[in-house]
């Protein structure tokens, strides 16, 4: 389960997905996400269960460390909270008194170690801060299971190797590198987003690190972020450890930060909401609802009526579609020099 716990921000990242002006709506109380998990916890078996805590930058919660040891009472399976870094750089105590109420696998983001990190990102520390953080948790916490995250865009597309050295230096085990796509504010920002031939040079050299992480020559594994099905040539190993497959609704769900019920926080078309914690059961929502997420035939359509790829993709990420399932963006067309058309389906 991701929960979008606030969109504030104490960045203004010029990618980001989920930006604040999108979300005016007010928070959910920590009343109110204490009910709705409590009913989580009591309609399913929550130690089967992941919780993604999101933002917005969550840390700006102040009852953020309450609510993390509420849900490590309740049972959950992993409490995660994925942060920017930049409180953690300047409050460092915030990360112990997080993992004393019981965090696991926390996400750092960082995207690089000057110039790249403040034209993306704002961010007037240059990065110092939120490496400040990732070293602390490396450093405290060898064993917690932190993950980071480099976004990859023409501003800083030079120092991405060098924040992955930097990474492997500090004995982090995992890592993602996501290229940044058009949506949220780079939808009206095209300079962020890698042209098809720099795409491909990324993938070219993530595929030389995780060919490297097999063959037992470096110990930070480094895996693409979901930017959509990239090609059979592509999926299977190379980028990631399995083919894509869009979980959106079938074994992911997603709490809004004001209560909405979503197959994923990062799909913005129309039938990504399904319905409001505020007034209904998350598990009534989840067994009776999300049929367009589970039954993806009413995607093939356009370009992906004749692709020979479809019964890997299946349609490929749900955040690359529009209100009515048309799609929007393909990376595999993109990355094979074609280009994704956008096309009419069904309503939903």
């Amino acid at each position: 389960m991701v929960w979008v716990a606030t969109r504030r921000c104490n960045l203004r990242c010029r990618y980001c997905v989920l930006p604040r002006e999108q979300g005016s709506q007010p928070d959910l109380t920590t009343a109110e996400v204490k009910r709705i998990f409590a009913e989580i916890a009591q309609d399913f078996d929550a130690s089967r269960i992941m919780v993604g805590i999101t933002g917005g930058e969550a840390t700006l919660r102040p009852d953020l460390v309450e609510i993390v040891a509420f849900l490590v009472s309740l049972g959950f399976r992993t409490v995660a909270v994925d942060s920017n870094g930049v409180r953690y750089g300047r409050h460092p105590d915030l990360i112990d008194r997080l993992v004393h109420a019981g965090m696991r696998c926390p996400t750092i983001s960082v995207d690089g170690t000057g110039a790249g990190q403040r034209m993306l990102r704002g961010d007037r520390s240059d990065g110092q801060l939120p490496w400040k953080a990732i070293e602390h948790v490396q450093r405290r916490y060898p064993k917690l299971g932190l993950t980071t995250i480099c976004a990859a865009s023409p501003a800083n597309l030079a120092e991405v190797p060098g924040v992955f050295r930097r990474f492997e230096e500090l004995g982090i085990a995992f890592a993602r590198v996501s290229p940044i796509f058009p949506l949220g504010r780079a939808a009206s920002d095209p300079s962020v987003v890698l042209a098809p031939p720099k795409l491909r040079e990324l993938l070219s050299w993530l595929a030389e690190q995780r060919t490297a992480f097999a063959a037992g020559k470096r110990d930070l594994e480094i895996e693409f972020i979901d930017d959509g099905w990239c090609g059979l040539e592509w999926e299977g190993g190379l980028l990631r450890s399995n083919f894509l497959y869009c979980r959106a609704g079938v074994t992911v769900v997603g709490l809004e930060h004001d209560g909405r019920i979503v197959g994923c926080p990062v799909i913005q078309s129309g039938f990504n909401v399904q319905g409001d914690a505020r007034t209904e059961r998350v598990s009534t929502v989840w067994k009776r609802r999300f049929e367009r997420f589970r039954e993806r035939s009413w995607l093939r359509t356009g370009p992906c009526a004749t692709c020979g790829d479809w019964e890997g993709c299946l349609g490929g990420s749900l955040h690359n579609r529009g209100d009515c399932g048309e799609l929007l963006r393909c990376t595999a067309r993109m990355l094979r020099g074609q280009s994704s058309t956008p096309t009419t389906a069904p309503p939903p």
